[in-house]
């Protein structure tokens, strides 16, 4: 960040010959170098980049004689003429163009007006995918589907479940996320769990492998509950963020087919 810092501010020492720019607002100063001005917004931007959130007087003392150093050997460079190299250049430019980047973003979601409605649906919507019910599930991971299904074979009652969840994590103490894995909704768990789980009994072993990306799964489920969802003004401020992610990432799409990208081989 320093080093960008310092490319940032060599840039605007030389290159306000080469190009025109948008005018900086006015902003107070707080230090001088030489007869040039250190504004608070670029110490604001230094803190910004070299990522200082606490800003107590000590602090901010330490890091405006940083910059105001830093702009004392920008203006060195620039008196001597040292011009930036390629790789620097073209940091620069990409950094102008993820920043142009992030305001188209900022830009289109700003103009995007969230309805009620959608808030609403996005909030059935939610409570469909999680479902009215909590599952108390345990479950054993192997990579071997035909060991899998050897180990379920030997299971005759929940007793014996218990044994093999005993004797699984004493052979496989680096596995993480098998066993007990406490209470979840369908739509917190793989694709593969959510149909059998939906059709078992509290207190059951399933009596078939669990297939997912991740292996084959024994699988106990222990207890149901009912899940009462949260009240909509509770969660509003996420489903808002949902909603303009997903409104993002259209925008995006569009963007990126009206582009008419071509990748040379």
């Amino acid at each position: 960040m320093k080093k960008l810092l310092s490319l940032l501010l060599a840039l605007s020492l030389l290159s306000c010959n080469q190009q025109q720019s948008q005018e900086l607002p006015d902003s107070p100063t707080v230090a001088m170098v030489g007869d040039g001005k250190v504004s608070k917004d670029l110490l604001n931007a230094y803190l910004q980049a070299n990522g200082i959130s606490n800003k107590d007087d000590a602090v901010i003392k330490q890091a405006l004689e940083s910059l105001s150093l830093e702009v004392a050997l920008a203006n060195i460079a620039t008196k001597n003429e040292l011009p930036l190299n390629t790789e620097q250049l073209n940091t620069l430019e990409y950094l102008k163009i993820k920043t142009l980047a992030n305001n188209a973003k900022s830009d289109y979601l700003s103009n995007q007006k969230i309805t009620e409605k959608e808030i609403q649906e996005e909030y059935q919507k939610a409570q469909k995918q999680v479902g009215n019910v909590q599952y108390h599930i345990h479950h054993l991971l192997y990579q071997d589907e035909v060991q899998a299904i050897k180990h379920l074979d030997e299971i005759k009652s929940v007793e014996d479940y218990k044994m093999l969840e005993l004797l699984y994590s004493q052979q496989y103490p680096n596995v993480k996320n098998v066993g007990d894995i406490g209470w979840v909704a369908l739509g917190e768990l793989p694709e593969g769990f959510r149909e059998p789980l939906s059709k078992a009994k509290a207190g059951s072993v399933l009596k078939q492998i669990v297939n997912t990306q991740f292996g084959a799964h024994i699988v106990y489920l222990e207890e149901l509950r009912e899940l009462k969802p949260p009240p909509i003004e509770q969660v509003k401020a996420g489903i808002i963020q949902s909603i303009k992610a997903k409104k993002l990432s259209k925008f995006i799409q569009l963007t990126k087919a009206k582009a008419r990208i071509k990748i040379k081989e």
